[in-house]
């Protein structure tokens, strides 16, 4: 059941136009990390810079490695430059 702020948070996105641009998103990083998207995934959109949470130290070097590329890569699948930065950051699970 969704609450009344998750319910006005939804609406706000949609007005502004963000759900659509925050699915595709999640696609174009998947279809641009591949396999790697099981251990690295978006968990925050601000502004123009992606904040990313790797399983382990590892992902996080390869998508700090690749961090150039994959901000090139991301903004194709967007008419106009939609990421500018990537965050990473190790999941704490516990």
């Amino acid at each position: 059941m969704l609450t009344h702020v998750q319910r006005g948070v939804e609406r706000i996105t949609q007005q502004l136009g963000l759900s659509d641009n925050l699915a595709q998103l999640d696609r174009a990083w998947e279809a641009e990390v591949g396999g790697l998207a099981q251990l690295a995934r978006i968990v925050a959109l601000d502004r123009a810079s992606l904040v990313v949470e790797a399983d382990s130290s590892p992902a996080v070097q390869e998508i700090s490695l690749r961090r150039k590329e994959l901000i090139r890569r991301l903004n194709r699948h967007f008419p106009e430059e939609f990421i500018k930065q990537i965050t990473i950051r190790i999941a704490n699970h516990g």
